[in-house]
């Protein structure tokens, strides 16, 4: 059985991350994660946070 897969977009600033989040298939809802950091820390937490799901992770970075 194939693993699900989230898209994650990242909104990249100087200061912060925006960060929205998409489940694989044709009609699926984008739906606004929030705002972190941009620290590599904050990044490593997000990352973490999303894999707990078990999906696999596809990020785009804007």
């Amino acid at each position: 059985m194939e693993k699900p897969i989230t898209y994650i977009g990242l909104d990249v600033h100087k200061e912060t991350i925006a960060v929205a989040l998409a489940e694989a298939g044709r009609r699926s809802e984008v739906r606004e994660y929030g705002t972190i950091a941009n620290t590599p820390t904050a990044l490593k937490a997000l990352v973490s946070k999303l894999a707990e799901s078990g999906s696999v992770l596809r990020f785009c970075y804007g």
